[in-house]
């Protein structure tokens, strides 16, 4: 009767928390966290099957402070108990005899943790394929039983359903937001291609008043008016590429980068300038490292800038995160509350961009998760969707570039993107 209370008790758990979780991967920590909880483990790791790839994806691990140590995190999806479980689709254990710390594994080598006691259960509902797999550690009191295992399947059964509902949740929220986007952006680039037209019939005009103007302060005024209007059609011009640019995400076409044969630190200093009249209401301190006299690279500009800007944006997100409204408020003026710094250089045939931030920081896995395409907005004010970091992801690889994040809690981000040298324009 004990056994069977405790199972009817952690699954009630477990479905109140599955159904108020807000995301997929917030879905997988809990899980994890249940779990671990449920048979009374040390620690855990919780993995998703990759069937392109053949590969379990590692997802979080318990205690979070192991993950730095952990030797090898994804594998192939036939690879130890892990492997064992998903194939069989059945939970596995397995009990180690005590052993001289000489003997120990690789994974008990850098973790410091001798293994007792081992299980993997498949993420899955009855008859369909695993979606993933848990695996625990070192039952804290004895070794993991019969009634261990029936707890944890019932669980990974609960889970797998919160999984697929989290997933339709998001595709469904993503495809919906794409959808908007999309329509949006096709408005813009209308009203901006009116815009461009009406500037565009403004030269005839202007060119007319030369021989209208008085001396004096009539050719500076004319210079002047002829800069602006230059400066509108530039703005413009970049309204009507990024609405196209949307576009073309939205629809899931292949994007089309207008290739020039330019200083790509010009390039990323001009879109860092952008960004100076945010941080600056903002209370945040932006500066630049730009290495002068590097080779030409040929580079859409229009892209270039928005990875900037984004990465940017992200990391002025980032900062405010962490400080509250009213702190912002009173702010003195000139006062800094974070610093990002825009950082380009050469070398080895690479140009390489750099946005550091001083915020919070991330966990490897969040840094994991950003990087594979899929991760909404972690910082709360933000309240964003992670379609900027998929820009930018989607825009670096249009120049074949590699985005990579250097992070760690409490210690601020470094976004960097990796371009490898073109010279020849291929486009054109």
């Amino acid at each position: 009767m004990a056994s069977t209370a405790r199972l009817i008790e952690l699954v009630q758990k477990a479905t109140r928390i599955l159904a108020g979780s807000g995301n997929f991967d917030s879905l997988m920590r809990d899980v994890l966290a249940i779990c671990v909880e449920a048979v009374d483990a040390t620690g855990g790791t919780i993995y998703i099957h990759d069937r392109a790839n053949r590969t379990l994806i590692f997802q979080h691990v318990l205690p979070e402070d192991v993950a730095d140590k952990l030797t090898m995190k994804n594998m192939p999806d036939s690879f130890g108990m892990a492997g064992r479980a998903f194939h069989s689709r059945q939970t596995v254990s397995r009990d180690f005899t005590d052993k001289p710390v000489e003997e120990w594994n690789e994974y008990e080598r850098a973790s410091g943790v001798q293994l007792r006691s081992m299980v993997a259960v498949p993420l899955m509902l009855e008859d369909e394929e695993p979606i993933g797999v848990v695996q625990l550690i070192n039952k804290r009191v004895g070794i993991f039983d019969d009634t261990d295992q029936a707890v944890l399947d019932i669980v990974a059964a609960v889970s797998t359903m919160g999984f697929m509902n989290a997933r339709l949740t998001e595709e469904s929220s993503r495809a919906s937001t794409l959808l908007g986007m999309g329509k949006v952006s096709h408005d813009i680039g209308n009203l901006s291609a009116g815009l461009q037209a009406s500037l565009a019939s403004a030269d005839g005009p202007v060119n007319a008043l030369k021989g209208c103007l008085p001396q004096g302060k009539g050719p500076l005024y004319l210079q002047m008016l002829r800069e602006t209007l230059a400066d509108l059609k530039e703005a413009t011009d970049r309204i009507t590429g990024y609405s196209q640019l949307i576009s073309d995400l939205s629809a899931g076409r292949s994007l089309r980068p207008h290739m020039r044969l330019a200083s790509l630190g010009d390039t990323i200093r001009r879109a860092g300038a952008y960004m100076e009249p945010e941080c600056e209401s903002r209370h945040i301190a932006l500066g630049y490292e730009i290495q002068e006299g590097t080779p030409l690279i040929a580079h859409d500009e229009l892209f270039i800038f928005r990875i900037v800007q984004n990465l940017v944006g992200n990391a002025i997100k980032a900062i405010l995160d962490q400080v509250s409204d009213e702190r912002i408020a009173l702010a003195d003026h000139g006062e800094a509350l974070g610093s990002v710094r825009v950082r380009y250089r050469y070398g080895d045939a690479k140009h390489i961009l750099e946005v550091e931030d001083s915020g919070p920081g991330m966990s490897v896995e969040t840094a994991r998760r950003i990087l594979s395409g899929n991760a909404r907005s972690q910082w709360e004010k933000a309240g964003g969707s992670g379609w900027g970091t998929k820009i930018v992801l989607e825009l670096a690889a249009a120049h074949h570039a590699e985005m990579t994040i250097e992070s760690h809690l409490g210690h601020g981000s470094t976004f960097r993107v990796v371009f490898p040298h073109q010279a020849v324009v291929e486009n054109e």
